[in-house]
Parts: structure tokens; sequence; C-alpha cells
């Protein structure tokens, strides 16, 4: 197999060449200086990539960590740190050939033995990475082959692998940082990119300062970023049209009514929505009797949460999926709302009067899905309980198991195995709903390994398929989503996973 084979094997993921700076949208010439203030709902819990699971903790790492491999707006790769990349042994090695003469934030230099260090890391079990399911059972080793180049040896061909070290799995941190502050690591955190950080006052803000040192050009443009925690994005805009806040990503349609009000705020929409589900513990009672998750499914309005949450501006879906994704599965099992058939399958199952207690977190939109869900239970025959849970601690408690039924939310991975791995697997990383189906466990163990990407799409479509009938998540659809900006923000392009990139964002003065 030659590389030209190899590259189109992995993943149908595009290998290009970094792109100019004008394909980040943006108008005018970049001018330095200022800082940016970004409100959000903060779920962050360390600033430690290799420890890093929370969605929001993600803007902020990539601020300061620099990847492996970095991606385009449309999610086709790019050198990182990296520079490039080969595949031998008919892709069971991947030789990485590094960028030379950069430090991390602390002196030290970056180098093959830095990456060494960070992938055995998350590969240890005593770290306790979140990432280490990602990657155990792939990498078989790695090893420093000189000073800039890295021999990363694989079990078997990994087709997602470039797409993870795009990721929070490629996010390379300073050892010698490790090694000094110990487990204190994630309120210290060294890494390479354009911000170094400054300050962590927790429930509060995380400020980061310009890294003089970066090592591409000239940037970054801004001073500084700070990361101010809100409650809500109703507050979020509010401090917005004062001028306290110049940023805000994550707001429905809803949301952005007061915004429009404002002359000094533009809306950018989200390429895609994240998408939405009910989360429930599918191997505890109640939730792993198939009959009242059946009776759920149908009972859901999910058109009238559409319309409520999102203005009607988002798209109903029975999967996980959006369209247009080479990935995007050819049929699904189909749950139309009916409450007639609900109350049945309820009687039938004698479930009339079912105590579920559903989370319902502080966020805005979450709490909202859970208000309407409740509605929509409730009327056929379920005793739904609401729960409040402070948004920045319900995903941890679930994970935990303290949560047992919960809004979710989740945004696409620039590979179908960085999402159906993590969520699906009976051993993935964010295995949070106990699912386990040893069927699904083969399917999902092979479309991560093999390069035939039209075998691929075929192990995904049953593995959608089946997961649809199984139901570990209620899929509610895809959400429609804005980004509010102060009209002196520049540079900023909506990424297909929703997290927010600031690195090329430049202000505007005066």
């Amino acid at each position: 197999m030659n590389r030209r084979q190899l590259m189109s094997a992995f993943g149908g993921l595009l290998l290009t060449t970094a792109l100019p700076f004008s394909a980040w949208s943006q108008e005018g010439t970049p001018v330095s200086g200022g800082t940016l203030n970004v409100g959000f709902i903060s779920d962050v819990r360390t600033l430690d990539p290799i420890q890093s699971a929370q969605w929001t903790e993600r803007q902020v790492l990539f601020l300061m960590f620099d990847s492996l491999i970095d991606v385009n707006p449309d999610f086709s790769l790019k050198p990182g740190l990296a520079e490039s990349w080969d595949f031998e042994d008919d892709g069971k090695k991947m030789v990485l050939h590094l960028r030379q003469g950069i430090e991390f934030h602390d002196g030290t230099p970056f180098n093959a033995e830095a990456v060494k260090w960070n992938l055995d890391k998350r590969l240890d079990p005593a770290t306790g990475s979140s990432q280490r399911s990602l990657l155990e059972g792939v990498i078989t080793g790695v090893e420093a082959t000189d000073e800039h180049t890295v021999t990363i040896d694989l079990a078997q061909p990994y087709p997602p692998l470039l797409a993870l070290l795009a990721d929070r799995a490629g996010l390379m941190a300073s050892p010698k940082a490790a090694e000094t502050f110990g487990k204190d690591a994630g309120s210290h955190p060294v890494g390479t990119g354009p911000f170094v950080f400054d300050q962590w006052t927790r429930g509060s803000t995380i400020s980061l300062k310009r890294n003089d040192d970066f090592w591409q050009g000239d940037m970054p443009y801004l001073d500084a970023v700070v990361f101010n925690d809100i409650p809500s994005n109703l507050v979020g805009i509010q401090r917005m049209m004062i001028g306290e806040i110049d940023f805000i990503s994550q707001l429905d349609p809803l949301d952005t009514q007061l915004a429009k009000a404002s002359p000094d705020i533009e809306l950018v929409p989200s390429n895609s929505g994240p998408w939405y589900s009910l989360q429930w513990k599918w191997d505890t009672a109640p939730y792993d009797n198939p009959e009242l998750r059946r009776a759920v499914a149908h009972a859901l309005n999910r058109e009238r949460i559409n319309q409520i949450l999102w203005a009607g501006e988002g798209n109903v879906s029975n999967g996980f999926t959006p369209d247009g994704l080479w990935w995007t599965p050819a049929k699904l099992e189909e749950y139309e709302y009916d409450p007639v058939l609900a109350r049945k399958i309820i009687a039938d199952a004698g479930l009339q009067g079912t105590t579920l207690r559903l989370a319902a977190p502080s966020g805005d939109t979450l709490r909202r899905f859970s208000e309407l869900a409740k509605e929509d239970l409730d009327a056929v025959g379920l005793d739904v309980q609401l729960e409040p849970v402070p948004q920045s601690e319900y995903y941890a408690r679930t994970v935990a198991g303290s949560i047992q039924f919960t809004p979710m939310r989740w945004s696409q991975r620039a590979d179908p195995d960085g999402l159906i791995h993590y969520l699906f697997a009976s051993d993935g990383t964010a295995n949070s709903t106990g699912y386990g189906n040893p069927q699904v466990d083969k399917w999902i163990d092979e479309a991560r390994r093999t390069s035939d990407e039209a075998r691929r799409k075929d192990l995904y479509d049953q593995i959608q398929m089946q997961i649809s009938k199984d139901l570990p998540y209620m899929p509610v659809g895809f959400s429609s989503e804005f980004n509010a900006m102060r009209k002196s923000v520049n540079g900023f392009v909506a990424m297909p996973d929703q997290i927010p990139r600031f690195r090329y964002v430049w202000k505007s003065q005066g």
C-alpha cells in the first residue's frame, strides 16, 4: 500500500497544508492589542489536557496548548506541532515529523521525548486519563526516533488516530511542569500555544495572556483572553450590551432576541447545532425496561421541543449523526410522537405512575428541555420529578452515577469513532449510560480498525440502527445555535464541533 492509498484510507479525512489566514473569515487587516472577554456557563474542573473531560474546558485548552495535528473549519486536517506525517508497515506505523525550535511556556524544549511522554502518560493506567480508552489497544508503543521524529506503533491500521491527535488526545503539555506541580498540574497549565496561563479564580474568571514567543509568526493578535463565568446566556447578553463581555456561544433562538435589539452585537450561526437527547442509566431500573424507554420515545413531542427551544429552526432526528456526513446512517428506528400508543405501552407494562427523577441543569436551554419533557411524560401517566442541578455539576454527577436521567448534548467529532466509541462502546470513556451490546462492540471494534471506508460506512449503518433500537439515549435532534459577539470582534469562524476557537481573533480599536 503506497502513501496515497494510506492517506485515502485513513478515514476519508483530507490532509491539507495550513490554510492561509484569510480562510478564517475576517474583514480588514488584523490589529494587535486588546482583551477578549468571553462569557460562558463554565463546567471547568481542570486545565490539564491529559485529564480534561468537560465541555467548556476545551475552548480554554485550545488557546494554551497546541495539538500534534490541527483542523480547518471544514474539519479537514492540517499540520500542527507535527509539520508532516507518514504511514509505514501497511499503516501499522505512524511517523510524526515535528516542527523544530518550539518551546513550552516554561522554556523547556518541545521535542520527540516530550511527545513520547505525553502519549505514554495518557496510556498509563495510573494516570487515569480521560483519553486512555481511546488510545489503549490502538497504540502499542511510542519511540522518540530522533529529536524531532516520533514513531507510533499501532496494533493495526487505525483510521481515527489522526482525528484523535487533533483533539484533546493530541494536546501537548510540558513534562517539566507536570513533574513540578504533580497532582496540581491542572491548576498550572503549561503548553506551547499562543496564550500563557495567568490566573484562575474558580467560579469567576480564567485569565490568559499573550505568548510573546509563540512559534506561529506574529500570532496571536490579542493581548489577553479572559473567560468569565456567567449564570445564564441572558445575563451574558445583558453584560455584552454594556461592554463587559465580547463573546458568548451556544445561544438558542430565544436567547438571541435581546441581542438583536443591540446595534453593537453581531450573531454568527453555528455550522450544525449540537445533538440533544434524553439520557438514562440504561442498565439500571426503571430505565433497564425496554418498554419504558419505548413509551418515553413515543410520548416525547420532539417537534414541540424544536418549536419552543429553537424557534422551529432545529432538526428533529432519530439518531446522533446529522445529514451530510459520510457516516450519516441510511436508516434508523423511528419513534413518531404518539401519546395514545405511549399510554398503551405504559398500561400494558404496568408502568402507570412510575417515578422518574429528571435532572434540570441550571443552564437556560437544558432547564427548558427538562421542563418540556416533564410535561410530555406526565401527560401519558408517568410521574416526572425535576431535580435542579448546577450546570457546572450535572455532567460530572451523571458520569459518577448520581444522576440517572438527564438532558444531554454532544458535538460532532472529525471521525465517527470519536463519538461512537466514546459514548456507545461498553468500555467507552464517556459511556455513562451503562449501555452494552456485544454485537455493537464487535462492529465498533472492526469499524475503528479497518481502512476500507465503504466497509466502515456499512458497519456504522449497522451500529447506528442497533443503537436506535436499544435506546441508550432518546434522540431529540440538532439544535439551532448562535454565537454572539460585539462588532469589535473579528476573525471568528464557527467550527463543526461547536468549540469556539479564539487564537485567530482580533479586536478593532476605537
